[in-house]
């Protein structure tokens, strides 16, 4: 009887995914093909190229001093921000400069810090689960230098507020 409940909860679990991406496209010199970590909070979400844990993200805020490195540690992420909302908001939302959506991607290299914003999109949140999870989608995230499309699942992260 014992395996027989090994297999049911086999079953249940497996289809059960972790925070993760899968983004097709480059942009602001990053290319995506390997992702590191997912977050979200408050009106963030990050997708990391480089491994950091949730507590270096407090540096996250919607808007950045041009030129000026918001942390000293080496970053590479797309960073999609809510910019009327202190929170992820469930549904279909454009992407544009003067949106209520924002896309960047945020990279600080050898202490030079580089910015690039997406002046086209859609960002699609499917499932957001307090404390816990946040699941959704970008279409045509359109940059200077490239174009992303993917799909994420993200962990929540106490450090991502809205500032």
């Amino acid at each position: 009887m014992r395996g027989f409940y090994g297999i049911v909860a086999l079953f249940t679990f497996a289809g059960c995914g972790g925070p993760g991406a899968e983004i097709e496209g480059s942009a602001g010199g990053v290319d995506f093909a390997s992702i590191a970590n997912v977050y979200y909070g408050g009106p963030f979400v990050v997708i990391s190229t480089i491994e950091a844990d949730c507590e270096g993200l407090d540096f996250v805020k919607r808007n950045y001093e041009v030129g000026q490195a918001p942390t000293e540690d080496e970053t590479s992420m797309l960073q999609l921000s809510f910019m009327d909302s202190d929170d992820l908001l469930t549904g279909v939302a454009p992407v544009k400069l003067t949106a209520s959506v924002s896309a960047s991607v945020v990279r600080v290299e050898g202490g030079a810090f580089y910015e690039t914003i997406a002046d086209a999109g859609t960002l699609t949140i499917d499932e957001v689960v307090d404390s816990a999870s946040a699941t959704g989608s970008f279409q045509e995230l359109t940059f200077a230098d490239g174009t992303l499309n993917g799909s994420f699942e993200a962990t929540w992260c106490r450090n991502l507020k809205a500032r």
